[in-house]
């Protein structure tokens, strides 16, 4: 157990903890997590999640100090800094179901592009979980990468194939300015005007009979004004 002092004091001898992290801030949060793996087991999830932690509660452990501590390789926690804790998860639950790297079909581009074209925000965790939930495929974030970069769905791709539209001068001041500063070439038609444009009921103003001149103007066409 964690309270026993001796098994205590040799894990952290053995991953080689300078003093200077031994201190009364360090220490509490070292026992509950050598009393945690003690009971939830030395196993490979237990180990991930302490790792993850110690990586992440701001106490200036360093990588090698963690990887000892937690008995992983120091590529390994090196690479789980980087990690935000719902792509740890799923790691495990990777590794626990023996399917570490999944297999995206080229089947699944049309649907990807669909998924990325619909929510332009959407992250990379995100589009793991749409991809789990579609076919049930986990797959890893190289594995993504490659996939994306093969089909050109990944960002700079997307970018490239779809560029911006310029604004419309009914909704942008700039390009109305513009198009009134320089307008089209005499033969070139004009984009056609929105359908909230004009009025759907167009309105007939005539002048009171008893105006002067209302005899000229009814015997002219009615005009419609907005």
């Amino acid at each position: 157990m964690a309270t026993d002092g001796a098994p205590f004091d040799q894990w952290i001898d053995q991953a080689r903890i300078p003093q200077r992290l031994r201190s009364s801030e360090h220490l509490p949060v070292l026992r509950a997590a050598f009393a945690f793996l003690q009971h939830a087991g030395n196993d490979y999830a237990s180990r991930r999640i302490v790792a993850h932690f110690l990586l992440h509660c701001q106490l200036d452990w360093k990588i090698a100090h963690v990887a000892r501590l937690v008995g992983v390789t120091r590529p390994t926690a090196s690479r789980q800094n980087q990690l935000s804790s719902r792509q740890v998860v799923r790691e495990i639950q990777q590794r626990l179901s023996g399917r570490p790297f999944g297999k995206l079909l080229p089947r699944y581009a049309g649907p990807v592009a669909q998924f990325l074209l619909t929510d332009k925000n959407a992250s990379r965790d995100d589009l793991l979980d749409f991809i789990e939930a579609t076919w049930n495929v986990r797959v890893s974030l190289t594995s993504l990468h490659n996939f994306l970069k093969k089909y050109g769905l990944d960002r700079p791709s997307l970018e490239q194939t779809t560029p911006p539209q310029p604004p419309a001068p009914h909704e942008d001041e700039r390009a109305l300015i513009e198009i009134l500063e320089h307008p089209p070439a005499s033969g070139l038609p004009l984009p056609p005007p929105p359908e909230d444009f004009f009025w759907t009921q167009p309105v007939c103003r005539r002048l009171p009979a008893d105006a002067p001149g209302a005899r000229v103007v009814a015997d002219r066409p009615a005009v419609f004004l907005r």
